[in-house]
């Protein structure tokens, strides 16, 4: 998957982020998230901009977003496109969308995007149970490439710790079997 990622040599972010922690008195929003990424990338951690990586992988020959993002304890994502945006809502297993509350929803802004694509729904992808948060699953979200008819192989298991800076967790990819169970389950 093509992800922007953000990079720099760990010594270097060690030392920016030292930097950063000699002055916290003085830090600004800004300042602390700028940190928060220095500090991850120190330690050896990848740090992905998850949102805009889905604008720019951009839309498929479908129409549809390359790429599509949902909190890891939602069952399903909803995609909805028009007017040069899409909006990927979380399904609960009813199918209907479980809230419109902001960390069930993003809304991104995608050239070509038209209202006659119409509404999408896609599985969240199987987070395997060895990587599988224990706790808080709610504070987790998966990116993964949005193949809208396929269950998908290599998804990212992310935290979210800046408004577009996020944890790579676990990355994988699914197994045959895996991929096997899933798929026949895909869209029931």
């Amino acid at each position: 998957m093509d992800v922007q990622k953000l990079e720099m040599d760990k010594e270097q972010a060690r030392d920016l982020y030292k930097a950063y922690l000699d002055n916290r008195g003085q830090m600004t929003t800004n300042d602390r998230a700028i940190a928060a990424i220095y500090k991850r990338i120190a330690q050896g951690k990848l740090v992905v901009r998850a949102l805009a990586s889905i604008i720019a992988a951009g839309l498929g020959a479908d129409k549809l977003p390359k790429l599509a993002i949902m909190r890891a304890d939602l069952p399903k994502v909803q995609c909805t496109s028009q007017r040069d945006e899409v909006t990927f809502n979380g399904v609960n297993r009813q199918g209907r969308i479980s809230s419109y509350a902001k960390t069930r929803k993003f809304t991104l802004p995608m050239p070509g995007a038209s209202w006659d694509t119409g509404r999408r729904v896609a599985d969240v992808p199987l987070i395997p149970v060895h990587l599988r948060p224990k706790k808080a699953l709610d504070k987790y979200h998966v990116l993964w490439e949005a193949d809208w008819n396929q269950y998908p192989v290599d998804p990212y298991l992310l935290r979210r710790f800046g408004e577009d800076a996020w944890l790579v967790v676990a990355a994988w990819d699914l197994t045959p079997i895996e991929r096997a169970v899933m798929s026949s389950k895909l869209n029931a």
